[in-house]
């Protein structure tokens, strides 16, 4: 029943980012009976997992596997049935697609694609700093409101009446939507079908504006 309403959830989106494939060290038999050999691993979504978050509220274990069930397919049993040393693979590729930010894991792809070696590497390698973090590109394209593919959105800094405004939500999630919709424009339910490492990126640069001086973009701009 999870599975389906988590398929349900992502029927709008783009095609998720995937992780290079797992190849397993010792295959296993899937549910049906079917030699199992790698293990694809892809993004979910900020709401697939702020609703797995939820369900399994103070049971660390089962909201780790709740996520590498989400994120491979694979049902509970199946990932019960995975060697330790597969499963500590799988895991790791998990979590990374999980906490880390787009501008990272777009870095990561890239140099991947690069087969060049390594003094050219150093060369031509893309840079984090390359990346638009005031209008990010996304790693995984969601639908708007309207319908249409959105790729990319513009983030603005808020006032001081939209932090105080943000104070006013009593409830720690709230005031997190409110900032990140006021400041980047997408209402609550595009944030919902934003990749985790999309809403990561977000939410490092919301960080930046809450936090930071006025010299800290100066100094952004004069790198540019």
């Amino acid at each position: 029943m999870m599975n389906e309403e988590l398929q349900k959830m992502s029927e709008l989106q783009a095609p998720a980012f995937e992780h290079c494939p797992h190849v397993l060290h010792w295959p296993i038999e899937d549910d049906k009976g079917k030699l199992l050999e790698q293990i694809k691993i892809k993004t979910i979504t900020m709401a697939t997992h702020q609703k797995l978050t939820q369900q399994y509220k103070g049971q660390d274990l089962a909201l780790l596997h709740a996520c590498m069930s989400a994120s491979t397919g694979l049902t509970t049993s199946e990932l019960e049935r995975l060697v330790t040393p597969d499963y500590n693979s799988v895991q790791t590729s998990v979590l990374a697609l999980m906490q880390k930010t787009a501008s990272c894991l777009q870095v990561d792809q890239q140099s991947d694609d690069n087969e060049i070696d390594a003094t050219e590497a150093t060369k031509i390698a893309p840079k984090k700093s390359d990346f638009n973090v005031n209008q990010p590109a996304l790693l995984v394209a969601i639908q708007g409101d309207d319908g249409e593919l959105k790729q990319t959105y513009r983030l603005r800094p808020p006032t001081v009446r939209t932090t105080i405004l943000m104070d006013t939500h009593q409830n720690e999630w709230d005031r997190t939507l409110f900032i990140s919709a006021s400041c980047s424009g997408l209402s609550r339910e595009e944030l919902g079908r934003l990749s985790l490492p999309d809403w990561n990126q977000l939410q490092e640069r919301l960080i930046d504006f809450l936090q930071q001086p006025a010299d800290f973009f100066r100094r952004e701009t004069l790198k540019c």
